[in-house]
Parts: structure tokens; sequence; C-alpha cells
């Protein structure tokens, strides 16, 4: 997030302008790095560490039931797993509008071995298929995400800074977050086939069983890929939505994990006519694209 604050101890000082899409879990080595989940894909990679700014959820899962199905032999994904996922990919996929809010917990392993959590938190307001608005809070500070049908504007309230880039869909904007640095793992779930079993990163995957979260009956899937453990949780019933979503990085030592959890859906919201139109404040600082840097926890560095 742009802010005048005093960058996290060890490191270099530098103004943050936060993502408002959650970003995936991370690793810090003594080179440091992270690993991130990409749209339509679960994907890591290693990154330089610049500063450790905020995120975390609180989880209110309910303990799982018993396993009731085992990954098939030969790395296949059992029939209830992808059923279950395609049905959630199908249902989410095929809403015209929709607002969620959501808590992320993000996690990273120290040269020294010691895992750290950051959080954040937020709302995400979405029209297909042009028309987004999110906000994300963290200690970085707040941070909005405006998609208007022209551009994507990206806000940083406490440097009163904008970033200006074009864009006009929500899979346009995606594109544009992916070319300046971020893979915006979130933005899995905004794609026209959200975790797509035939496009997804999926070795294996199984149905575990049946569970809770927040008093709402959930299935709980688990799917390994080629980099990346995943699992994900999604409600009961005939309008099925992901709860709960959870990255293992197997590439990187400690496996950090990324942890998204979404609650309040409204799947027929009413938005106000103004909410996809950002006006600046008075004094807002525009942003040169080619001044903006990603660090390692998803917050953009302006050199």
């Amino acid at each position: 997030m742009l802010n005048g604050r005093n960058a996290t101890p060890g490191v270099a000082s530098h103004q943050r302008f936060a993502s408002p899409m959650p970003p995936a879990g991370q690793h810090a080595t003594t080179e440091g790095g992270h690993a991130r989940s990409g749209i339509t894909r679960i994907r890591s990679r290693a990154r330089n560490a610049a500063v450790a700014a905020a995120l975390v959820a609180t989880c209110l899962l309910a303990a799982p039931a018993a396993p009731r199905a085992q990954a098939p032999a030969g790395g296949a994904i059992d029939a209830d797993a992808r059923g279950v996922l395609d049905a959630m990919s199908a249902h989410l996929g095929g809403l015209r509008s929709f607002s969620v809010s959501y808590t992320a917990v993000d996690e990273i392993v120290s040269a020294e071995g010691q895992k750290l959590q950051f959080l954040h938190a937020g709302e995400l307001l979405v029209q297909r298929p042009d028309r987004m608005h999110a906000l994300r809070r963290g200690a970085a500070g707040t941070a909005e995400m405006v998609l208007d049908g022209r551009e994507l504007i990206l806000f940083g309230r406490e440097a009163n800074a904008v970033l200006r880039l074009p864009a006009s869909s929500i899979a346009a904007a995606v594109e544009v977050v992916h070319r300046l640095g971020f893979d915006a793992p979130g933005a899995d779930l905004l794609a026209e086939r959200p975790l797509d079993s035939a496009t997804t990163d999926i070795v294996s995957g199984a149905h575990v069983g049946m569970t809770f979260i927040d008093g709402v009956e959930v299935h709980q899937l688990a799917f390994r890929g080629a980099e990346v453990d995943w699992q994900l949780w999604v409600t009961a019933g005939d309008r099925p939505l992901p709860l709960r979503y959870v990255i293992t990085t197997k590439t990187i030592a400690g496996g950090p994990q990324y942890t998204l959890q979404l609650r309040n859906w409204n799947l027929a919201p009413q938005f106000e006519p103004g909410r996809f139109v950002f006006t600046p404040p008075a004094g807002a600082r525009q942003l040169d694209p080619s001044s903006v840097t990603v660090n390692a926890i998803g917050d953009m560095a302006i050199r």
C-alpha cells in the first residue's frame, strides 16, 4: 500500500500500494521468495521478498468428518470430487452479478524456518462482464480497485495515489494485473469457468467428506497438482459456492499456505448506479505504470 509508514525492520523502506486482490501463499528464504496461484491454473514461483505487510483470516471451520474417499490409484480425480468441482465452476461462472466478503491468510516461512501469518480482509462486487469493485483492508492500509468497463483503477487511500490501466472486461483486468507482476489468486474465482477441472493443475483429487463452515454444510475436496496441493470447501445443495480455499506450496521448504475464506455471498445484489465509477479525491496523485513494481507479499511498491 502506498503510504508514509515505515517498512518492516530489516527491509528497505519504500511506499506501498496493496493489491485489492488476495495474493497467494509465500515463503521468505535468504534470497526471499513466495508462491502464488494464477487464473485458470494453480502455480507457484519464487520472487524476491521486499516488505512484510499484512494479511490473515479467522477460519471458523468445523472439524472435518472422517475421510469418505481416497484419491484413486493412478492419479485420477474421483467422480464425486470432479462432480462437485465442476458444478461449482458452472454455477459461479454463470452468475451475472454477485458480492462477497473475504478474509485471507498468507503464510511466510523465514530463513530460520519460522512460520508467520499475515492478513487482510475486504469485499468484492462483480457485475459481469465488465464491472467490478474490490476493497482490501490490512495493516498496510486500504486499497480500492474499480473496473468501469473502460479501465482498471487502483487507488491507495492513505497515499491518495491512483494507478489507471486499460481494461474493458474482468478477464482483461486480470490479464493487466498479471502483466504488472501480480499472480492474483483470488482471480481464480472470477474466471468464466472458475477452477475448471479441464484447465486447472490437477494430478489427482478426492472428495474427503462432508463438514460444516459457520453452520453451513460443505463438501471438502482435496487436490494435488504438480507444484501445489489445494483444498476447496463447497456448499452442499443446488447452488454450490466456495466458502474456503487453501493452497499449500510443495516446492518451498516448510510448505507455506494461502487461505481464502469467503462469506456473505449475495447472488442478487442491487448495485447503485455509481458503484463502479471512480472519482479521485482532491489532490490524488496519478501514477505511471512504469514506476510500479510488485513486492513479495502482493503490495505495489513505487520506485
